[in-house]
């Protein structure tokens, strides 16, 4: 058992350090391990790389992808822009606060950070530069709001710890909103301070006169059904998270063909095939995972582990705090999707150790490895927000410190204020917080 755990974690090692990517050094390190140091006969690798990815939930993550692509596609950010700029233009460094506000509506379509990252970067980084912003301030700006995108639902990560940790993925998605909005009042607190500093400009002189809102409203308000009927169908039970992704691509494909007509029909075939190629990326990181996860599983590492930690100390609020230091080591050299596959059976032993409440666990985890999309090295948020912008990454973190701060404070107050984080599970869909 000690020979084949050492070549599975330091084989592992090192195929990251030599540069393989995330997917090939799960598999390979798992099958080299199962080879050289173990009686398990190697057919289990493939069954279990099926299994993987055999789950109902799981069919929603490329389909939230075609929606976001649907969205990003057809310019639907553009009307948006409209809007904000009529509503709050005459704000100082409202162009800002439109960058936060896009983030947290996009964040009901795409369901994935980076994607996220790209969409608004490519429109708003440039623009900010332009229009006197600071170049670190506003690549590190898109950057975490971006991180927005896989906390308010529909959220991959969500959509992955519910599937294999048994947990309602809906109650999940229920409880990313409140954190979601949180992060994106503090990131515009953060630039209003940046604003009122350096004096950055407004985009209009006076409030738009309310021929021109209605206007903006007509056309920008469209993109806003989207979560709306997402949330609103998931309380009200019409449909689960799975066909919740459904129904979004029928929404998204109703407003981009036929009120803004920005895509055509001939468009949607490439769009499918891109789509299907963009998220095989994820589907194959999850099952190579699957692999790793199961035989980390049938060792009983993570019962090893979490007897240690409970040998260690009982205290819920010292496991609380383990569990996110370790959720933040790991989110800044590997992404969120196998983290929260090798590391849920530790997880979960511990929570269900000290009596905490699944959905609560689930939440603070999703929140916290989210972060890891902003921390080097791996900090793909950033690392894409730095390309768009031209900006090196040393100076971006600057600017980003006190953003980060505030969303780190955010997932503390969630993991020790467990009746603010449920209050909205409990209040729309109770049947669906388990006890603890």
């Amino acid at each position: 058992m000690i020979l084949f755990l050492a070549i599975l974690f330091l084989g592992f090692a090192f195929l990251i350090a030599a540069g393989v990517p995330l997917s090939f050094s799960l598999f390979l390190s798992s099958a080299f391990a199962m080879f050289a140091a173990s009686d398990l006969p190697m057919v289990l690798i493939m069954q279990q790389v099926y299994k993987g990815i055999d789950a109902f939930p799981i069919l929603a993550i490329p389909v939230f992808f075609f929606a976001g692509d649907l969205m990003n596609r057809g310019r639907v950010s553009e009307y948006l822009i409209d809007l904000c700029l009529t509503l709050i233009g005459w704000l100082r460094g409202a162009l800002a606060y439109f960058t936060t506000i896009v983030a947290m509506v996009l964040a009901g379509t795409t369901g994935s950070s980076a994607a996220e990252s790209a969409a608004v970067g490519s429109i708003f980084i440039p623009n900010l530069i332009k229009r006197g912003y600071g170049k670190a301030f506003s690549v590190a700006l898109v950057a975490c709001s971006s991180v927005i995108g896989i906390i308010i639902p529909p959220s991959v990560f969500m959509i992955i710890y519910g599937s294999y940790g048994n947990v309602s993925v809906i109650g999940l998605f229920i409880g990313g909103i409140l954190p979601g909005v949180a992060i994106g009042v503090c990131l515009m607190g953060v630039s209003y301070y940046y604003a009122r500093k350096y004096n950055y400009p407004r985009e209009r002189e006076t409030v738009a006169p309310p021929a021109e809102i209605l206007k903006a409203i007509r056309k920008g308000v469209w993109p806003l059904g989207v979560p709306l009927i997402l949330i609103g169908g998931m309380v009200a039970g019409l449909f689960t998270a799975t066909e919740a992704s459904m129904v979004t691509v029928v929404y998204t494909l109703v407003i981009t063909l036929f009120f803004y007509r920005t895509i055509k029909f001939r468009e949607l075939l490439p769009m499918l095939r891109d789509t299907g190629l963009g998220s095989a990326i994820p589907m194959f990181c999850l099952a190579c995972a699957g692999v790793y996860g199961y035989l980390l599983a049938f060792y009983k590492v993570p019962e090893y582990v979490a007897d240690h930690v409970i040998a260690y100390t009982t205290n819920p609020s010292l496991i609380m705090l383990f569990i996110i230091g370790v959720y933040l080591a790991i989110g800044t050299f590997m992404d969120g999707t196998p983290a929260i596959i090798i590391l849920l059976p530790i997880t979960q032993k511990l929570g269900s150790t000290i009596n905490l409440n699944p959905l609560h666990l689930g939440l603070v985890v999703c929140v916290t490895i989210a972060l890891g999309l902003l921390t080097p090295p791996y900090g793909l948020c950033t690392l894409i927000s730095c390309a768009i912008g031209k900006a090196k990454m040393t100076d971006v973190l600057r600017p980003m410190a006190p953003m980060f701060a505030l969303m780190l404070l955010i997932v503390f107050i969630m993991a020790f204020f467990p009746d603010l984080t449920l209050f909205l599970p409990r209040l729309l869909v109770p049947d669906m917080v388990p006890l603890g």
